[in-house]
């Protein structure tokens, strides 16, 4: 359950003269992640029915408690299988979700070369929200790839642009594959090539359009011309791949590694990395339609400067994880609102278990974050917690 700050209001009441009972019970919230109370209501009520001939008796009883967001428990899932020389580890991979199953694809191993694997989760646990194991597709993605972006739409995934080899070198190629009921990740398929070549991107998908912003992108396809991008271009998606690609309102300065995603019409990108390569606090959003993106707007600034966190958007609130700093890797957690307005104050969660620039997707009410870079070599653990003790509520009735 979603419940916005900084009021939280119950309520039972009655709809007609026949109703024996109205209740209301108000709590007020005087800061994100603080425990305050737990309230909790009953009231009986006597409706009439149609006919008026009777009665009975329904007695119903709302507890919500709030919580501290900061003690969320995050769980551990099982870890991600791309190893290398036998040892585990993955970064630089993008993970998607569609019905119950998350799948990831590409990035690079624990010796930093870029993989065309492609896995899929284990179906998404309805009772503890478990992932118990992966399974390798056996469509590979058609190239060696890592820092790409993926996007799901409509029973698709579509991936553009990333890195090929280990010197960093890109290319502008795009894929997209069905995705199936079950799990299963379909053929590939070339489709419309992205304008530059480019790495380190952020692409989001809303009604049925894709909007890239940002990245690396090099001139000539190698990392000795690459420069940090402001540019943005957006592209009609279907069941037959990537349609032409046009270019939008730039971004207001050059970046990569920002972490965009796009709700209820509107594209929100947080943090990156400057032209300077300094980390960044700095978040604008813009509005999206089928001729493009709009005027980008400055917005509530991340609460420190970071780069590559894993921003993940559901219903009226995003959740940000881990990034990388001015200089070391982060385990911060940072949730906030997000509207036509912009986005909300930001407020901290419970700290991811590891220092780690991971990627991370909701799913069945749950965010999941997928191996990740840290101070240790790539990491394969896979972690998760639920969006409602993210918030520091539960709700039970």
């Amino acid at each position: 359950m979603s419940i916005p700050l900084p009021v939280l209001i119950l309520q039972m009441q009655s709809s007609g003269p026949a109703m024996g009972a109205a209740l209301l019970v108000v709590g007020v919230i005087l800061g994100a992640g603080l425990v305050l109370a737990t309230f909790y209501a009953t009231g009986s009520l006597t409706p009439r029915t149609m006919a008026g001939t009777t009665t009975k008796t329904l007695t119903t009883t709302v507890t919500t408690t709030i919580n501290n967001a900061q003690t969320a428990s995050w769980k551990p899932a099982a870890n991600y299988p791309l190893q290398a020389s036998g040892t585990l580890g993955v970064f630089a991979q993008q993970c998607v979700n569609s019905t119950a199953y998350i799948y990831c694809v590409g990035g690079q191993d624990a010796l930093s070369n870029p993989r065309n694997a492609v896995y899929t989760s284990s179906a998404v646990s309805s009772s503890s929200g478990n992932i118990t194991g992966w399974t390798l597709g056996l469509n590979l993605y058609p190239q060696n790839i890592g820092g790409q972006s993926c996007v799901a739409s409509s029973g698709y995934v579509y991936c553009i642009g990333g890195t090929y080899d280990n010197a960093s070198d890109d290319v502008n190629a795009s894929y997209y594959a069905p995705l199936s009921s079950n799990g299963v990740v379909g053929t590939w398929s070339a489709t419309k090539s992205f304008p530059i070549p480019v790495d380190s991107q952020s692409c989001a998908a809303s009604s049925g359009y894709i909007y890239c912003v940002g990245g690396f992108g090099e001139a000539l396809g190698t990392n000795a011309t690459s420069f940090p991008s402001n540019f943005v271009y957006y592209a009609p998606l279907s069941s037959s791949g990537i349609g032409s690609w046009s270019k939008s309102t730039s971004y207001p300065e050059g970046i990569y590694l920002p972490s965009c995603f796009a709700a209820s019409g509107y594209i929100y990108c947080v943090g990156g990395v400057d032209i300077s390569g300094g980390a960044l606090s700095a978040d604008y959003y813009a509005p999206l339609s089928s001729a493009g993106v709009g005027k980008w707007t400055p917005t509530m600034a991340y609460p420190i400067a970071a780069s590559g966190q894993a921003c993940a958007a559901s219903a009226e609130y995003v959740y940000c994880v881990g990034g990388m700093g001015s200089s070391s890797y982060l385990s911060a957690v940072y949730y906030a609102t997000v509207s036509s307005g912009g986005i909300g104050a930001w407020a901290q969660a419970a700290n991811y278990p590891l220092s780690v620039m991971t990627d991370c997707v909701i799913s069945s009410g749950n965010i999941y974050c997928v191996g990740g870079a840290g101070s240790s070599p790539e990491y394969s653990a896979t972690y998760y917690v639920s969006i409602e003790s993210l918030l520091g509520v539960t709700t039970t009735g």
